[in-house]
This record gives structure tokens, sequence and C-alpha cells, in this order.
């Protein structure tokens, strides 16, 4: 009882923390754009903090709904794999609707998406027994019933400053790579969006940090929901087949619970 109240106790720190991040990105760049000289009301400040919170949390939600992951290693079962994880999911979580993908590369991780979405590889199901299959499901409608997935996609699409900054240095250190004054243009070209972004840059790392220790949380918060719906036996079972070396503290855990 103490462990599943410490795992919820989580869940609501990492709901604060993405949301907090959210705000801290747009918040910068409304001061930033402030001295550069942008004047702006305070009703477009406004907008701009409601618009950057709902692509942030429903970007991830739109593509979801125009089934964008067709092509992008996807695609969407036949319909004999549509039945057997249709079935599946009817007794592991009846009455909700969910949408399944596969992804072409047997050798990725199985995933869930948005809200409704679990994307499996095509080697978990060619080789995963249905009480494996069972473990697995379990393992992400726990994420989609706790919306992990929806403060990851708006974790990740709040980092886009981060990664103008990554990219600004990767320019330049490949400047330098070719020559000293190449490198040193770029340094000159690129010192205002460095020097603009340092600050939130530091900030990232540390949101970053918790975001990442948040996460794993999440995944043992899901596999004690697994273990507490009775497929617990079924998950351990696939991750010592799936790769006992990356999966050892998981599987640990797993043996704890039983």
């Amino acid at each position: 009882m103490g462990n599943a109240r410490w795992l919820g106790v989580c869940r609501w720190v990492h709901i604060l923390l993405v949301i907090g991040y959210v705000l801290v990105t747009i918040m910068i760049v409304i001061v930033l754009l402030v001295l550069f000289g942008v004047k702006m009301a305070n009703w477009m400040r406004w907008v701009m903090v409601v618009g950057w919170f709902g692509m942030c949390f429903g970007g991830v939600v739109l593509l979801e709904l125009m089934g964008l992951l067709v092509g992008q290693g996807c695609r969407k079962p036949i319909r004999s794999e549509e039945e057997r994880l249709s079935g599946l999911t009817h007794e592991i979580w009846k009455g909700k609707e969910v949408r399944f993908f596969i992804l072409s590369a047997a050798e990725k991780r199985d995933r869930s998406f948005g809200l409704r979405t679990i994307v499996i590889s095509s080697g978990t199901l060619a080789l995963a027994s249905d009480d494996e299959l069972r473990g697995i499901l379990a393992h992400e409608f726990g994420h989609l019933r706790d919306g992990d997935r929806i403060l990851e996609a708006a974790f990740r699409c709040s980092g886009v400053l981060a990664l103008g900054f990554r990219f600004s240095c990767r320019l330049i250190r490949r400047g330098f790579q070719q020559t000293r004054i190449g490198g040193l243009l770029l340094v000159a070209m690129l010192s205002p969006v460095l020097l603009s972004l340092w600050l939130f840059f530091c900030i990232d790392l540390v949101f970053r940090g918790l975001n990442w220790g948040l996460v794993k949380f999440g995944d043992l918060r899901q596999d004690s929901f697994a273990f507490g719906a009775g497929y617990g036996d079924g998950l351990r079972t696939w991750l010592i087949r799936s790769g006992l070396e990356a999966n050892v503290s998981r599987i640990r855990r797993l043996e704890k619970m039983a």
C-alpha cells in the first residue's frame, strides 16, 4: 500500500513538473521577445501561453486522430492480428476502445501513443504467447489510463528551444573541425542565439533529469498495475525472453511483487 501511494505521489509530481516546464519555456520566449524590442499587448501574451499549452498537450492527440503513425514505420494490423489483440484487450480493459498499429521493425520496443493507441512490434506479435501479450498490453493500458504519453509528448514538444541551442553548438563544432576561421565566424553569427538560450539550456538540463527519473517511476507504476490486474507473470516472462540484460531491474521488481 505504501509503495502504491508513493507511486501515486510521483505521478502527480510528474504532472506538475511537465506543466511547470511548459510554462517556463513559453515565458522564456516572451521574455526574449520583449528584450529584443518586440511590443506585445497583454492579451497577446495570454494567447501565446494558451496556444503553447494547447500545442504541447493537444498536438499528440491531434496526430493520433489523424492517424499519422501510418507510414512512419507502422502499419494497420491485418484482420487476424486485430482480432487477437482486440480479444485480449476486452479481457483486460472492458469498454475501452483502443487503436492498434504494428511496427514493421521486429526488434523495436512496444509502446503506446496518445490516449488510445498501442503500437506492437511484429516480432512481439509473432513470438509472444497470449499470456505474455496480456502482460504487455496491461502495462501499456496503464500508460494510456494515466495520460503518461500525453505528458511525455508535451515535455518533448516544450524542449524545442533546447534543440536550437544544441543545433547551434553542433554547427560551431563542425565549423572548427573544418577550419578555425569557419568556427570563429559561426561563433560570431550564432552568439546571440547561444547567449539568449543559455539560461533556458541550464534550466532544461535540470528539468530533463527530473523527468527522466519520473518516467522510470511511471514504468514501475504500470508494471505494478499489470501485476495487480493479474498479468504480471506474463509480463515478467516476456521481459526475460526479450532481453534479460536490458530488463533486469524491471524483472527483479516484478519478482518482488509475486
